[in-house]
């Protein structure tokens, strides 16, 4: 499949997610030279490491084939900004993919993660896509509890670290299809 048969952008009863592109600079500045917004994720970024950073985002998202993706996300309902959804295929092996999101202070605790999580879990195992997606991971600082209390309840398996530094949640295809048919 070619970049210009897919269309990356996607809406749900919720939200809006749209590629990320030059208009989003502002946002994702933002996201990541916040302290608080990076505080389970890792450090802070001054404003030109974040804007060498989004340059790179800007060029992941024309590169075919997919390596990364980043999408901008907004509120369906009242059209406000509310963070960046990314999946950043794994190097050494093209079936697997990790998931991250980030939301600005505002849009936390209001039940987008699981929402998105749930609509961009169905795209990557869905064939629409054909990115051919085997499992989907999910990492986190260990001190984010509400990431791990979203594993849980969607489902996802927790995987053993190998470090003290981040926890790992997995979700394979087979089990995700499995969970959507019940």
């Amino acid at each position: 499949m070619s970049e210009h048969a897919v269309d990356w952008a996607f809406e749900t009863g919720r939200i809006d997610a749209r590629l990320v592109d030059d208009r989003d600079r502002a946002l994702y500045l933002a996201l990541n030279t916040d302290p608080a917004v990076m505080a389970h994720i890792g450090p802070a970024l001054d404003e030109a490491d974040a804007n060498a950073k989004f340059e790179k985002v800007c060029g992941y998202n024309a590169e075919w084939p997919l390596r990364a993706r980043y999408w901008q996300l907004s509120d369906r309902r009242s059209g406000d900004v509310i963070g960046v959804l990314s999946v950043i295929r794994d190097a050494s092996d093209a079936a697997r993919i990790e998931l991250g999101m980030m939301f600005l202070p505002t849009s936390q605790s209001a039940g987008y993660a699981a929402h998105i999580t749930r609509e961009i879990l169905d795209r990557l195992f869905d064939d629409g896509w054909a990115l051919g997606i085997e499992t989907v991971v999910a990492r986190h600082a260990p001190t984010n509890d509400r990431v791990s209390r979203l594993g849980v309840t969607l489902g996802f398996e927790h995987v053993a670290a190998g470090s003290q530094t981040l926890n790992e949640w997995r979700m394979r295809k087979a089990q995700w299809l499995a969970q959507r048919t019940v």
